[in-house]
């Protein structure tokens, strides 16, 4: 679990890097940890947060204004890290306090993301963590200038990786 005062300090390493502020950061969201460390990190930015499909419960929540679960349904996807139940109380408030945009990736994006760290940057990157990539490039979110993807996380099984990288776009 991603605490907010490490997940702020990831806000506060973008804002480093970035010769200006960023004027967009898109980040993968399970229980909001991340996100929520982030938006308060850089309260310029606009927050874009990318869930699985099926997982989208701090979408729903923010749509709903309230914590919505995740259906009992929710359908199998390797974004695995980002399967929480539930949102925190605490990161749905600093989300909705920031208005923060909310969208999905669909397995196949996903997919199609993995590969592209791969194959263009030699980045082993999980499902995941690539899922707000997955957003960009599917043109779920639209690219532009000062925008920020943060890529979290390469804990991915060496095999399944290879099958994801060996797949035809």
């Amino acid at each position: 679990m991603c605490t907010l005062s490490r997940a702020r300090d990831g806000g506060l390493e973008i804002l480093e890097q970035m010769p200006t502020a960023p004027k967009r950061i898109i980040v993968p969201c399970g229980g909001g940890g991340l996100a929520s460390g982030i938006a308060l990190a850089c309260p310029e930015a606009e927050i874009v947060i990318v869930e699985p499909e099926g997982w989208d419960d701090m979408k729903n929540s923010l749509a709903q204004g309230k914590i919505v679960p995740v259906g009992v349904d929710a359908p199998a996807t390797l974004c695995d890290a980002l399967q929480t139940p539930h949102v925190s109380p605490i990161t749905f408030g600093i989300l909705q306090d920031r208005q923060v945009r909310a969208v999905t990736a669909s397995e196949g994006a996903v997919r199609d993301a993995v590969r592209w760290a791969w194959e263009k940057h030699q980045l082993v990157v999980e499902p995941g963590g690539a899922i707000a990539l997955a957003a960009l490039l599917s043109g779920e979110i639209a690219s532009v200038e000062g925008t920020v993807v943060v890529l979290s996380g390469g804990n991915i099984d060496p095999v399944l990786h290879a099958q994801i990288v060996a797949e035809q776009a």
